[in-house]
């Protein structure tokens, strides 16, 4: 019995455990689900090199100086102003990594003149990955979640703010201003009609149904948010053409699952397999339904009644600055840490609307 135990405790004492992955692999389970939101509006998004704020031009009026006449009728001519400048404020996220020389120097195997047989170590996870993967997650999550925090006047419009504009905050489920708001990036959607987003409605409480449903929902959708150009235009283009090919579809978790339901119930012959029920991604006229993990706490999108917004990405833009997409910057040492560096990642960015009028909210009641 002794000697059974005597072995053991050598065995204890000579090993140690069994990571069931390197160094440099780590499962991150504090991250969201997913990041679509993030995904869609960067892909379209746009650098600037500066400037104090960021700013565009559109035309929300029709000057209606065209008539008709007789020949030699005398003409009344106006300086008929018809453009509205947009603006939005640049917005900062910094995160950051704090390390100390100990910290460095006891997690890396081999010092000067040691060889990799001499050395008595076992690096379980690299603590500089673990840091950076840690800083990295919680930048991300806050760029989601704010891309779709609730519209509020105080942080994103107002003088003083510091949170960017979020998707609520230019989409609203009637078109207008968001509650608290009188201006929309500068513009009033009140006395502007054409500042405003499209809006349209199903019956939640029958989402199957083909003619107030969800699908029946979205072709209503669909067809407000397409702009068709004139196919002759003098001198050279003179619109704007938007389609749905850039566009996608942001709802939460029930949000796609009703729409998967609805397509279904709606379509018992096609099938992306003969024996396989699911849709697995789902889409309208060639759009993406998105689900976006940050909505599932949003009590707007609420039980039974989920909501869609349609955003085109043509004309919705996340706007960076180009030296300040998550920069790096540093080490910094502090003179009465002599032992301790602070490395930061910066971001200078903004949402930014081009065109209200081109986007869509599709409310569930």
């Amino acid at each position: 019995m002794g000697a059974a135990l005597n072995a053991y405790t050598d065995f204890v004492a000579s090993t140690g455990p069994a990571y069931l992955t390197g160094a440099n692999d780590l499962v991150n389970d504090a991250q969201l689900r997913n990041y679509e939101v993030f995904n869609a509006v960067s892909r379209a998004r746009r650098k600037v090199s500066g400037g104090s704020d960021i700013r565009d031009t559109v035309i929300l009026e029709d000057p209606s100086t065209a008539a008709t006449y007789l020949p030699g009728d005398p003409v009344t001519v106006l300086n008929t102003q018809t453009t509205s400048t947009n603006t939005v404020k640049w917005r900062h996220i910094r995160v950051y990594t704090t390390t100390t020389e100990a910290e460095i120097m006891l997690n890396q195997s081999g010092g000067m003149g040691q060889s990799r047989e001499d050395a008595i170590f076992h690096q379980y996870k690299n603590l500089k990955r673990v840091k950076e993967q840690s800083a990295f997650t919680s930048m991300f999550n806050k760029v989601e979640r704010l891309t779709f925090a609730t519209a509020s006047n105080a942080a994103m419009e107002a003088a003083g703010g510091q949170e960017p504009y979020s998707v609520q905050a230019t989409i609203t489920s009637d078109g207008l201003a968001p509650s608290g708001f009188t201006t929309v990036q500068s513009i009033n959607p009140t006395s502007l009609s054409n500042w405003r987003n499209q809006t349209a409605g199903y019956t939640a409480s029958t989402p199957f149904d083909s003619q107030n449903g969800i699908v029946a929902g979205f072709d209503q959708m669909g067809h407000k948010v397409n702009f068709k150009a004139p196919s002759y235009q003098p001198d050279g283009s003179k619109f704007t053409t938007s389609d749905m090919k850039n566009c996608a579809v942001m709802t939460n978790e029930e949000g796609r699952r009703l729409f998967m339901q609805s397509v279904r119930a709606n379509n018992d012959i096609l099938r992306m397999g003969k024996q396989d029920p699911a849709y697995s991604e789902p889409v309208f006229d060639g759009v993406p339904v998105l689900h976006c993990d940050v909505l599932d706490d949003l009590s707007l999108f609420s039980a039974a009644s989920p909501d869609y917004l349609f955003v085109n990405l043509n004309f919705f833009k996340l706007v960076f600055h180009e030296s300040k997409w998550f920069a790096r910057e540093g080490p910094f040492i502090f003179p009465d840490k002599p032992d301790t560096s602070v490395t930061y990642w910066d971001l200078w960015y903004n949402l930014f609307n081009c065109s209200r009028r081109r986007q869509g909210y599709l409310l569930g009641s």
